[in-house]
């Protein structure tokens, strides 16, 4: 009987609520859901590419080069981090969606494209649990979401790797990042991290986050992971600055 009635719900909210381009959120035809882009948007997002900076992920123009320009002065706890679109053009609307305006469903088609251009790398890295970076409790209660741990729930529930969302958590609400510089982002962040549990003793996780900016977050939760006992830390962001 449920399926009888699922069978004839699916295809009336499909009328209703269409899936749309991820991108420049658009009603997308058949072949295009599976993708989640439309064909015009499937040529202009910029993915990050092979060329990329080896520790934090950035794509970088010289392929000669193992890092970028921030890394290369820079000490990072976390092993790698791992982004999957470049934040530009119309991705920046998308992922203000995704963050704002309650695209959540944006999530497995993040997923799916993460775990296809990067599952190979997280197998070979075993991991063994992904770790949302965690909002603040307060501001997750105003907006009804944490954008990260949503996506870190699609690329569980697709790869198998258990979510580990109770690990740490947010003690402080911190300004916002993009405004400030190096020295002000590591004390705005200072103690807003603290280690919750970790009962099932991971020792190789995923820390995952919607984007990747100068990676001070990324290295202060991946500091505090690792005082849990965590001896590997990798991250994968879905969006990641522009090209050095």
């Amino acid at each position: 009987m449920y399926l009888h009635i699922k069978s004839i719900i699916a295809p009336l909210l499909g009328v209703l609520y269409p899936k749309r381009c991820v991108a420049c959120d658009k009603v997308l035809l058949k072949i295009e859901k599976e993708i989640g882009f439309c064909a015009t948007c499937s040529s202009k997002v910029k993915l990050v590419g092979p060329v990329a900076c080896m520790k934090c992920g950035t794509p970088i123009s010289d392929d000669r080069a193992e890092f970028c320009r921030n890394c290369v002065c820079t000490t990072r706890t976390f092993i790698q981090n791992k982004a999957i679109y470049q934040y530009t053009g119309d991705m920046k609307a998308a992922m203000y969606r995704f963050k704002y305006g309650n695209r959540r469903c944006y999530a497995k088609t993040f997923a799916r494209h993460g775990l296809y251009y990067y599952g190979d790398w997280i197998k070979k890295n075993g991991i063994e649990a992904i770790v949302p970076v965690p909002m603040y409790k307060y501001k997750e209660k105003r907006r009804g979401y944490n954008q990260a741990a949503v996506f870190a729930r699609a690329l569980s529930e697709i790869s198998g790797i258990p979510m580990a969302d109770k690990i740490v958590q947010r003690d402080k609400d911190t300004e916002a990042m993009k405004q400030l510089n190096a020295i002000k982002r590591k004390k705005n962040l200072l103690k807003a991290f603290s280690l919750q549990k970790n009962d099932v003793q991971f020792k190789k996780v995923l820390l995952v986050d919607d984007i990747y900016t100068t990676g001070t977050t990324m290295d202060e939760v991946a500091k505090v992971l690792k005082q849990g006992g965590m001896e590997q830390v990798y991250g994968m962001s879905i969006c990641i600055g522009e090209m050095q």
